[in-house]
């Protein structure tokens, strides 16, 4: 079978030039953009890993291609350690939040490896930040959260994307802990992560009213 012709098949047959153009107002890659939908790229990774491929052999050419890595990695059954091989790999090659949180939710059954993600938050690369944070969220937050957000505190980065998704996930962590997450944002030192967290918080439609208003009191008050 060769790989990289049913990709470029693939890529071909499905690419819109109107969707891609939406998608570039949205992300800002280094790699052309085809204006592929997420549920085409899913099954057609689905249907890759069904033949055990090496993402090695992609060529990683254009944004649709690294997100098709990204969701083999995720869907094909190998061993774990090779997983996260082939992510290390991938890593690089992600240079965008869409890539990233396109690939990172399909990455299950790696708690085992828990470590490596953690070991991401203090990558230089802002995107292997963000993978680490995301990947935490998604996967370890609800049933672990006090260690979670905790272990977030390292992480220090004026990269706009690795910031919002520290505000996402401790936005999320507000739904299954209010009390504890309300006393632990006073005690963070970014500013923005506080205000961008404070505020999806507002927005959130699972939450009440009147812990809406410990929050928007919460926004005002000189402490923070």
């Amino acid at each position: 079978m060769n790989i990289q012709y049913l990709i470029d098949e693939f890529i071909e047959n499905n690419k819109d030039e109107k969707k891609a153009e939406f998608d570039k107002g949205l992300i800002t890659s280094k790699y052309p953009i085809k204006g592929i939908k997420t549920s085409l790229l899913e099954n057609f990774a689905k249907k890759l890993a069904k033949n055990n491929i090496n993402i090695k052999d992609i060529q990683l050419d254009c944004h649709e291609k690294i997100v098709i890595a990204g969701m083999v990695i995720g869907y094909e059954k190998y061993d774990n350690k090779d997983k996260i091989r082939d992510l290390e790999y991938l890593i690089p090659f992600i240079d965008n939040w869409g890539s990233c949180d396109m690939i990172v939710p399909r990455l299950k059954g790696l708690e085992n490896e828990r470590e490596f993600f953690e070991k991401l938050l203090t990558n230089n690369y802002p995107f292997a930040k963000r993978i680490g944070i995301v990947w935490l969220m998604k996967f370890c937050l609800k049933n672990d959260l006090r260690n979670v957000v905790n272990k977030l505190k390292i992480v220090y980065d004026s990269n706009y994307y690795v910031q919002m998704a520290l505000s996402w996930c401790y936005a999320e962590a507000f739904l299954y802990d209010f009390d504890y997450m309300y006393n632990f944002i006073t005690t963070l030192s970014q500013k923005f992560v506080i205000a961008k967290t404070l505020q999806k918080v507002c927005e959130s439609l699972r939450v009440t009213k009147d812990q809406k208003i410990k929050i928007k009191n919460l926004r005002k008050a000189n402490t923070i």
